[in-house]
């Protein structure tokens, strides 16, 4: 016979029963203020994503395709939009993998039609958009005497109209569900302009301010915007830059992943503005403070070339390349 509840009991003081009793409650599972804050932790923990739509554009490879896989795998259904048929079908195929659906559109997303296209078939088949993720750009490095109408035309259409198109696309079906988010990877060209990076930096200084301009117009609304401010990320982009001209920076170079890490922080701490990596913010600051500083170090760590100038004064004055100039009259 088991005696152990025949045991007496220690006596324990009135007051100190009462402190027992506390303790017990509170460590005890139904305990409600544990409840309230098991109840905070999950609404501060991580976000369910199951039966969530997130469209992401530029998924066919890079940043997009690393964000489009961390959303299959938690368990997101996906709209892919991306130039690319082959390679976009690949990052459909590796997200079906995990068990979701997927919708890929292939096409331009410079054209408006096509932008609208894509939202309008995320809602026709999936019933909602709960997450847009405007991705998609195109680098433009190059020597502004060289740049044509036709380069400032397309980078901007891609880089910053393509995302405000998707945006006033994508409204209509947050509101009706009560909830929404818009996250916009810009660069730390939309904060301070690289040399030869005129019109990339342009664009993103607009995307910047579009989303910064999103904060005020969407507020309370329950549709949240973000901007990430990227930095160098290890992606081919690097490579359709330097076929223009040669790339300066030949630094540390950061994988995909950490951008894709930045966007579920937006949506799930509801951060409104993030630098990857961090340390580029000590840049925005130095320029903020001295700008006169660092226009200078900026012209001397990639100057541009003498021969450069002198090629765009011998094509302005109507001269073949390496002709000899012209005597004055």
């Amino acid at each position: 016979m088991d005696l152990s509840a025949h045991r007496k009991s220690p006596s324990i003081p009135l007051f100190q029963r009462g402190k027992l009793a506390s303790l017990t409650l509170l460590y005890s599972p139904s305990c409600p203020v544990l409840e309230r804050h098991r109840g905070m932790a999950e609404r501060d923990g991580k976000m369910d994503y199951r039966g969530k739509v997130a469209l992401i554009t530029g998924a066919s490879s890079g940043i997009g395709k690393q964000i489009a896989l961390d959303f299959a795998r938690r368990g997101a259904q996906v709209v892919l939009a991306a130039r690319r048929a082959g390679l976009l079908e690949e990052v459909a195929a590796q997200c079906r993998a995990m068990g979701v659906e997927v919708e890929p559109c292939v096409g331009d997303l410079a054209e408006r039609a096509f932008a609208e296209a894509v939202v309008a078939r995320a809602v026709e088949r999936f019933g909602r958009l709960d997450i847009l993720v405007n991705n998609a750009g195109i680098p433009k490095h190059k020597q502004f005497f060289d740049v044509t109408p036709e380069d400032v035309d397309y980078t901007m259409r891609v880089n910053f109209l393509a995302p405000a198109y998707l945006t006033v696309a994508a409204l209509p079906a947050m509101l009706r569900q009560g909830e929404g988010y818009v996250i916009n990877i810009s660069s730390g060209a939309g904060k301070i302009p690289p040399p030869r990076e005129t019109v990339y930096a342009a664009s993103k200084f607009a995307l910047t301010g579009f989303t910064e301009g999103l904060w005020l117009d969407l507020a309370g609304s329950n549709i949240h915007p973000a901007v990430i401010h990227v930095g160098p990320i290890d992606t081919e982009i690097w490579d359709k830059a330097a076929s223009e001209t040669p790339v300066r920076y030949q630094g540390k170079k950061y994988p995909p992943s950490v951008i894709s890490d930045a966007v579920f922080e937006c949506i799930e701490k509801k951060r409104h503005e993030m630098t990857v990596p961090k340390s580029l913010r000590w840049v925005f600051l130095f320029k903020a403070l001295l700008p006169g500083l660092f226009r200078k170090g900026a012209a001397r760590w990639d100057p541009v070339p003498v021969t450069v100038i002198a090629a765009a004064r011998e094509k302005a004055q109507g001269r073949p390349k390496g002709a000899p100039p012209r005597r004055q009259q």
